[in-house]
This record gives C-alpha cells, structure tokens and sequence, in this order.
C-alpha cells in the first residue's frame, strides 16, 4: 500500500510510519504540542491559563516540522486546539471585563475585595488612572 492522491497515510505506508514514530524527536514534539493544545481549552476558565499553553502548543507544533516538507497531524492539530484556546480564553477575559463594568453587584463584590487585599477599592485604581465610568 501507498499514498493515495490525497495525501492520506495508510499503516504499511512509510510515511505513516514516519508520523508516528515515537522515537523521530519531531513526532515527540508534535506529541507534546497536541496535547499542550487538548489541555489549553479546559484552562481557559481557570486565570487565563489556556492562553498561555496555547501559544506553546503553537510554536511546538511550528518547530516540530524541522527540515520535512509538511507539518505532521498531530501538528496541524496541535495548532487548531492552541488557537481555539487562545481565541476562547480571550472570549472569556472579555466576557469577565464586560461584566465587572456592566454589574454592579458584581463591581460591589471586587470593590471589597480590592479593599480587602490592596486597601484602595477598585473603583479608586481606576480614578487614579484616570478612567471614569458613570454608576
């Protein structure tokens, strides 16, 4: 068995060997990026730490080509899991921006917050910045 006119791999075939071979320090790195991208979409929700791995499993799945012609499977999925990471927890930084200034029940709850850990009330670092944004 070969390649077919699509580029697919079939399992005798070389080069479906060669993209799942465990030991080719290429397929490895793929390996890693996929699942750093798998793990950036859960993380999203938790402070934004899904952006960063997304990043990663990016350029490790960009460096995992090498010298080949084209990027390995698991490196093309290794860059659409980090993007969709990248692009939801920026979707979930803005949502978490909109709603602090949008809900004041919500503005209440971070203002004494901030009181309680900084001393100054988020509303006044926001003066001091010169930001002001009508009640």
């Amino acid at each position: 068995m070969g390649e077919n006119e699509n580029g697919d791999y079939y399992y005798n075939n070389y080069n479906y060997n060669r993209a799942h071979n465990e030991l080719d320090q290429h397929v490895k790195l793929a390996g890693t990026a996929l699942v750093l991208g798998l793990i950036s979409i859960p993380l999203c929700f938790v402070l934004n730490f899904g952006v960063v791995l997304g990043g990663v499993a990016i350029v490790m799945a960009i460096l995992s080509k090498g010298t080949m012609e084209r990027l390995l499977p698991q490196a093309k999925k290794a860059i659409l899991y980090g993007t969709l990471g990248i692009v939801i927890g920026y979707g979930v930084f803005a949502y978490d921006v909109y709603k602090v200034f949008t809900d004041p029940q919500l503005r209440a709850q971070l203002n004494t917050m901030s009181e309680q850990m900084n001393g100054v009330s988020f509303d006044d670092m926001l003066k001091e910045l010169g930001v002001t944004i009508g009640n």
